[in-house]
């Protein structure tokens, strides 16, 4: 058994809640007064088969990245809210706060991709220049191993080498154009809509999609509470998109 709240403060001095934007929703999502946890289940979204997979393991919290509420609600209806609360599940979102962490998701899917030690371009966004021209053929297929990716979304596909690369996890399309204007040559992101792509540019944008962008966060939340005494279950997910 460990107690709830030196989970939620080991979560939280990792990724402090005053760093949340916002529009964000993280921190206590279903609060049951709980005070002792044996299982925790670990998750990047929470949705009726998450819930369903705590209750099979026995779990009494669950830790996801995304929040199950961005907007104020008037009444609570969605059966797997209602399924949680009846067995006694909680559940805590860690969202843009554990994004933008020192370790945190951002900088683990830089690590993922090959590159450590990358600065901050803005909040949400990790960049690096090169010493020398990287082959980009090799990210590529360096990209297709690790995230076990048979085709990748690209823009400006012939590139033969690149200088410098950004990554954003989740939905970074919106820093296609400045990262345009500061000559970064490579933006790896997630959730690449039609119209962003067009403003590409020269800039090549390569789109892991939001599922693989930011699944890791469940070896984050391992990471950060591994030495309580509780065990630790990751939720068995998938990307949304089927690919025939």
């Amino acid at each position: 058994m460990a107690e709830v709240k030196s989970i939620i403060k080991k979560i939280e001095n990792f990724a402090p809640l005053d760093t949340v934007e916002a529009w964000d929703n993280s921190g206590w999502q279903i609060n049951l007064g709980i005070k002792e946890t044996k299982k925790i289940l670990t998750a990047l979204d929470v949705t009726e088969q998450t819930v369903d997979e705590a209750i099979k393991h026995h779990c009494d919290l669950i830790i996801s990245h995304h929040p199950v509420f961005f907007s104020p609600i008037k009444s609570i209806s969605e059966p797997f809210i209602i399924k949680a609360i009846k067995n006694n599940i909680q559940i805590y979102s860690a969202h843009t706060n554990l994004d933008i962490a020192k370790g945190g998701i951002n900088d683990i899917l830089a690590e993922k991709c090959g590159f450590k030690n990358t600065a901050e371009f803005c909040r949400f966004v990790r960049f690096t220049k090169l010493k020398k021209s990287k082959d980009f053929s090799e990210l590529i297929e360096h990209l297709k191993k690790t995230f076990n990716i048979k085709t990748l979304k690209i823009t400006n596909s012939k590139r033969k080498t690149y200088n410098s690369i950004a990554f954003c996890c989740g939905s970074g399309a919106e820093f296609i154009p400045e990262l345009e204007k500061h000559g970064i040559d490579v933006f790896i992101t997630g959730d690449v809509k039609h119209h962003n792509a067009l403003e590409a540019g020269s800039i090549t944008v390569i789109d892991l999609g939001h599922y693989n962008s930011e699944k890791h966060c469940v070896d984050i939340f391992e990471n950060i509470i591994q030495n309580e005494k509780v065990q630790i279950i990751k939720a068995e997910e998938k990307e949304a998109w089927e690919f025939i």
